[in-house]
């Protein structure tokens, strides 16, 4: 399951390569899955890296929207 589908969705629709991103962040492609799935955080210095170098038309609080807050942003009142 994917924990911050807005960078997913972003990353597939720019069509960056997850390997340029987890060498941007200095990890392997599986230790950026983790974090893709949320099973270990994103740090601070990565959210700026990956918001700097390939979204800089977004904010961090978007583009690392959680599954769990753009669900709630989407559900009808």
């Amino acid at each position: 399951m994917v924990f911050y589908p807005v960078l997913a969705g972003e990353i597939a629709k720019r069509g960056i390569k997850k390997k340029i991103i987890a060498e941007s962040i200095g990890v392997c492609g599986k230790s950026l899955k983790n974090k893709m799935d949320g099973k270990v955080p994103f740090t601070w210095p990565e959210v700026k890296i990956i918001r700097q170098r390939f979204f800089p038309d977004m904010t961090p609080d978007y583009l690392f929207a959680t599954t769990d807050e753009t669900s709630a942003t989407n559900k009808p009142a």
